[in-house]
């Protein structure tokens, strides 16, 4: 028997309904159904008076079913009571420090925080800067940190993520460039374009992106006049004219009147996907503080937006 099951019947027990019950617990009525056949066939004893349920289309309690109320009630609560006692006890650990990288979005940074200022007040945030996503693993390996926002894919196993953002690649360049009117561009057309760019060492794709322009028929070599070690300076460059970017979907741009964002795509317009920016919160996956499971259990994927 499994916690899932009694919630699901304690929700048609308290809903006497079916499709109710499975518009309240965001699943299948057939998947509910299945569970609560799985549990009466595990009890041995019919919960729900059949005969209502194909006759008279009512959902009714049997009088075993009525007693088994009571005590899945019971459970479940005693269980979301041993789940709040465990919370508090490691939220005794007062102070979380969690990593960042350096050319992290400052918008994903703030989010986070406000997220962990709302949901764990008590706990005093201290930030960790380092130079890649890739160092922010390694920090959170050699337990120097709790947690780490960093860049999938993972490079060690001992380490767990959740995905809290997903993004792919926009170009960007200067309200004044030739082709700042274009809906969208293609990667093949922008082969001769001047690039500016984030510095290799500090770039979490910057082989994949490389990679990417070779397949399309050209190489960056030679074409990229700036490196810089941060998002704001590469975009003031692009701003001026230097050079277009590459930047993730994920960035805000709304703000910055003399840039324009575009959309690439293949040569036949579909969208170019072949590079994911997908964003993180990393942790050990053995041995993690109560803390950091209840930050982790607590953050959900497109919380930060």
């Amino acid at each position: 028997m499994e916690l899932r099951q009694l919630r699901y019947f304690v929700a048609v027990a308290e809903e006497l309904h079916f499709s109710k019950a499975a518009q309240r617990l965001y699943v299948s009525q057939p998947a509910l159904s299945q569970q609560i056949a799985l549990l009466e066939n595990e009890i041995g004893v019919e919960l729900f008076i059949r005969a209502s349920r194909q006759h008279l289309r009512k959902v009714e309690l049997s009088e075993a079913g009525q007693h088994f109320f009571l005590a899945a009630q019971k459970i479940l609560q005693l269980s979301q009571q041993a789940i709040e006692q465990a919370r508090e006890i490691g939220l005794h650990q007062q102070v979380l420090h969690v990593g960042v990288y350096k050319t992290a979005l400052r918008e994903r940074i703030v989010e986070l925080l406000q997220v962990l200022n709302r949901d764990f007040p008590n706990v005093e945030v201290k930030l960790v800067e380092f130079p890649t996503p890739q160092s922010v693993q390694e920090a959170v390996l050699a337990e120097k940190i709790d947690l780490g926002l960093t860049l999938l894919p993972l490079h060690y196993a001992e380490l767990n993520a959740k995905v809290i953002n997903k993004g792919s690649l926009r170009i960007i360049l200067s309200q004044q460039h030739p082709r700042a009117l274009e809906a969208s561009l293609s990667l093949e057309s922008l082969r001769d374009e001047r690039w500016v760019e984030i510095t290799r060492s500090l770039h979490p794709v910057y082989d994949e992106i490389e990679q990417m322009c070779q397949l399309a028929g050209f190489s960056r070599m030679g074409k990229i006049v700036q490196e810089v070690s941060s998002l704001e300076l590469l975009i003031s460059l692009v701003e001026v004219g230097r050079g277009i970017a590459f930047i993730s979907s994920a960035y805000d741009l709304s703000r910055e009147p003399n840039i324009v964002v575009k959309e690439l795509v293949h040569m036949d317009d579909s969208p170019f996907v072949s590079v994911a920016i997908e964003s993180a919160l990393v942790y050990l996956g053995k041995n993690g503080s109560p803390l950091v499971r209840a930050v982790v259990g607590g953050i959900g994927e497109g919380m930060l937006v």
